[in-house]
């Protein structure tokens, strides 16, 4: 079994075909994992997202397994260290995660996708609301090595309600609404729901579903009936979640997988849900509601749910699912239950494994690290540049930011070290070379330093901090007659593009000094021995 990474779009268009035959074929399969619901939701998360492709053959060959991930990158607040963290792809906004297979390859390919990301760079393995039989769980999480990993199982309850949001529930339809509200509701539940349907049928209250007109009044409304009964609970969190939900509704539909029924009095919205349509597994997914609370004459809910679980049943579909939750009112629907599993993967040390960072996550790291340096958080920065470089020593911007870092500290060795480096491995670079020449002039190496100065002339000709720096070294060489000329046409070149900056005026100031200074005279009129040798020492 061989496992193919998937991590850029036009890949990943090219898995429509083989991702859709895995999902109709696998029992397991379930509306979040379906290619009209994640695939738009993971490229909102650019360059994070990740796709394990399983197949049997040659490359090219069909796949039997999908595994759809995201890794973001964090920092410990204990070590400063950043790591890596996996998690299921739809996190955030999927109420179940997986993996879709081939059902005779299954076990296999779970077994495969285990082993490839045991190899991988991370510290965490999020597996939330993962809903995956026992056998796949079992085949993937047993391939990570009890010495260097750890597992635990937690649970989703809200504190606030004692909802248990690992218990889900659904209710299997039968093929007549009549069948569903006479052998599967209890007698006060179908009285009540059928009095108010007759109301809805009467034109006392009145249902529409949102269309192309209308969807993004009617997402607003939804949200902002929500917004009122949830947002104090969700406390800084709330624009975000409303942020994505908006996002995820508007997607699903324009995908034609969102049905978003609102019930109206007069032209008063009382409530509204969001339901997923999935025709591929036929079922219905109820995703969110909002409602107004200030009414409470009219069992929005119940009209709502029975209006749609009526509909699912006319168009032939055989499930209405009300996803996580073990809220009491579901109970009525004549549901039943499942569980789905949250659980965490975890390095023992807590470190990334194998101490390597995961290469995709390099670029968003160094925009991390910039930001403590240009903050004055030196220590964490230095540690976040050695990370990256512990990863790929030759990743430039990190070479040039330590060698900063270090040259300020007055660790000029150091710098000089990673400087080399990056000047070998970005030749044409003349920063590269200016800072090469820099460290070693803080290191009295003036030869070494004048010709890294000449690199950077050579490549850039009108770099004039270079030609500054150039006669700093020359004139510490003593080769004062060239160190002049050297100023005097930086001068005029300054000059003549009419910049008075500080530049100019150290240029000035450097060249008064140089003319001035008495010029050191070689001629030993002493024929002692030892006053030549000094003489000769001082010279050279």
């Amino acid at each position: 079994m061989q496992v193919d990474v998937i991590t850029d779009v036009e890949t990943l268009a090219k898995l429509r075909q083989d991702w859709e035959r895995l999902y109709k074929a696998d029992p397991e399969a379930q509306f979040f994992v379906s290619w009209a619901w994640l695939v738009p939701y993971m490229r909102f998360y650019k360059g994070a997202w990740f796709v394990l492709a399983a197949r049997l053959g040659n490359p090219g060959s069909p796949y039997v397994a999908l595994m759809p991930l995201r890794m973001r990158t964090r920092m410990s607040g204990k070590t400063g260290l950043f790591f890596n963290e996996i998690s299921m792809a739809g996190n955030n906004a999927a109420d179940y995660t997986g993996a879709i297979c081939d059902p005779v390859h299954a076990e296999m390919a779970l077994k495969a996708f285990g082993r490839h990301v045991a190899q991988m760079g991370w510290a965490r393995l999020n597996l939330e609301n993962l809903r995956m039989s026992r056998e796949r769980v079992f085949a993937f999480i047993g391939q990570f090595s009890r010495d260097i990993f750890a597992m635990r199982e937690f649970s989703r309850v809200n504190a606030a309600d004692n909802v248990d949001n690992c218990r889900c529930f659904a209710a299997a339809l039968p093929d007549t609404f009549d069948g569903y509200l006479d052998n599967v509701l209890s007698t006060n539940t179908r009285q009540k729901l059928r009095r108010f349907l007759r109301k809805v049928d009467a034109g006392e209250l009145r249902i529409t579903r949102a269309d192309a007109d209308t969807y993004e009044r009617d997402i607003d409304t939804l949200l902002d009936l929500w917004r009122i009964k949830w947002g104090a609970r969700k406390g800084d969190r709330l624009a975000a979640i409303l942020h994505n939900n908006r996002r995820v509704l508007r997607d699903s539909f324009r995908n034609g997988t969102l049905y978003l029924p609102v019930l109206w009095q007069g032209d008063r919205p009382l409530g509204g849900l969001a339901i997923f349509v999935d025709p591929v597994k036929k079922a219905l997914l109820f995703f969110m509601a909002g409602r107004d609370e200030a009414v409470t004459s009219v069992p929005t809910g119940l009209i709502l749910h029975g209006h749609c679980i009526k509909l699912a049943i006319e168009n032939g579909l055989t499930t209405y699912d009300f996803l996580r939750g073990d809220e009491p009112y579901k109970f009525a629907f004549g549901v039943t239950e499942s569980k789905i599993n949250c659980a965490q993967i975890y390095t023992k040390s807590g470190r990334n494994n194998g101490d390597r960072l995961d290469t995709r996550s390099l670029n968003g790291i160094f925009a991390e690290v910039t930001r403590l340096h240009q903050q004055g958080q030196l220590e964490r920065a230095e540690n976040g540049y050695r990370q990256i470089l512990a990863t790929d020593a030759t990743y430039s911007r990190a070479l040039y930011g330590i060698g900063q870092l270090l040259s300020a500290k007055g660790e000029h060795r150091e710098a000089l070290v990673h400087y080399q480096t990056l000047a070998n491995s970005v030749p044409t670079s003349a920063k590269a070379w200016l800072r090469l020449g820099m460290e070693l002039q803080a290191l009295s190496r003036h030869i070494e330093a004048a010709e890294a100065f000449r690199k950077v002339l050579s490549l850039s000709p009108d770099f004039a901090g270079a030609e500054f720096s150039l006669a700093k070294s020359l004139a510490a060489l003593d080769r004062i007659e060239n160190a002049i000329e050297t100023l005097e046409a930086l001068e005029h070149k300054l000059e003549a593009a009419s910049r008075d900056d500080t530049l100019l005026a150290k240029t000035r100031i450097m060249l008064k000094r140089l003319k001035l200074e008495p010029r050191p005279s070689y001629i030993m009129l002493d024929p002692d021995r030892k006053s030549v040798t000094r003489v000769l020492s001082t010279a050279l």
